[in-house]
């Protein structure tokens, strides 16, 4: 989706802005077709993993000299690891050995400013991904499965992991998978209600948040402790608890990004349906009365409208409950 829409909206060179980048779908999809790209998003793990895909090494042989110049840095940064300042929340998830390897990679990542790496590292941290450093857990949000596993009868997933072959193979295995990208783009960690003004735009494509369908902070907590052991996991931004806040986010966010497009240039929001109380929200409805009531009438003219069913497998909450359908809005600015 995020490759159609690229192709379609814009051309090689052109400037594309995603203020909710999420995983960076969008952003490394432009930069893999020639356009430059500016993103930003609140949540900091949003904002590794979009500079992860934005400006890895140059190749494999390059990122291998630099995991090893971090795995160096940090068997060095491993004796000041003091693990009776960790949440107990956090020790519970780990061997203990295993945890102060990773926190002294997470050091090393922090004090050369790999963003790469330590996208590498987050992205094993919990059970059900490849080469994972935990205890057994879910694979999206982080909670122990002792009963489904239990100690006595898997002893060998509470044994201590090899941080550092375990990150090497990650890295491996995304060089396997992803030629590598550079790109002249810019990402910034940043509310998208404060999005600055960053040139001719000819494109907006983004996905605002679904309403707490899914929770970003609660499915990334251990990430997002790793990242900052001092972060506050209130990085909610007033979008989710209510209908009211989630329409003032929007309207605010979108007010502000529309200026900055260019005439003749698009804005695409992916919406997702949220469910309150036995009943279906469509966010489209009311992004799109956003857009043509509030945002300066006929500054904008919808010129797409596309529906895509989410499949049963795709949906990560039990009972396959939360977003059904996706809502593709499309709209040109017009030169007057």
């Amino acid at each position: 989706m995020a490759r159609s829409l690229v192709d379609a909206l814009t051309t090689p060179g052109d400037l594309v802005v995603d203020p909710f980048c999420g995983s960076g779908v969008v952003a490394l999809e432009a930069a893999a077709s020639g356009r430059k790209v500016v993103a930003g998003d609140l949540n900091p793990y949003a904002v590794v993993l979009t500079k992860a895909k934005l400006f890895p090494p140059p190749s494999f042989e390059a990122a291998l000299k630099e995991f090893n110049l971090a795995w160096r840095l940090s068997l060095d940064l491993r004796k000041q690891q003091d693990l009776r300042k960790v949440p107990s929340w956090v020790r519970s998830f780990f061997h203990n050995e295993t945890l102060r390897d990773a926190l002294a990679f997470r050091d090393a990542c922090v004090r050369l400013g790999n963003d790469f790496l330590l996208a590498c590292l987050l992205g094993i941290l919990h059970h059900q991904r490849p080469g994972f450093l935990s205890y057994p857990s879910s694979h999206l949000v982080p909670y122990l499965r002792g009963r489904k596993y239990p100690l006595d009868g898997f002893p060998q997933l509470y044994e201590k992991r090899d941080v550092g072959t375990r990150v090497l193979a990650k890295v491996t295995r995304t060089y396997r998978r992803f030629p590598p990208r550079i790109t002249s783009g810019r990402v910034m960690q940043i509310d998208a209600r404060r999005f600055p003004s960053v040139g001719n735009v000819q494109a907006v494509i983004t996905s605002p948040p679904y309403m707490n369908e899914l929770d970003y902070v609660r499915d990334n907590r251990l990430r997002l402790w790793f990242i900052d052991r001092r972060l506050p996991l209130t990085l909610e931004i007033g979008c989710h608890d209510r209908l009211k806040s989630f329409t003032k986010l929007l309207e605010t966010s979108l007010t502000r990004v529309c200026k900055t497009i260019a005439p003749e240039g698009f804005l695409a929001l992916v919406l997702g349906e949220a469910s309150r109380r036995g009943r279906t929200l469509q966010t489209a409805d009311i992004a799109q009365s956003i857009i043509e009531n509030s945002i300066g009438p006929g500054r904008f003219k919808l010129v797409g409208k596309f529906y895509d069913e989410i499949p049963d497998i795709r949906r990560s909450r039990r009972d396959c409950k939360g977003t059904k359908v996706e809502t593709i809005l499309i709209y040109k600015k017009r030169s007057r």
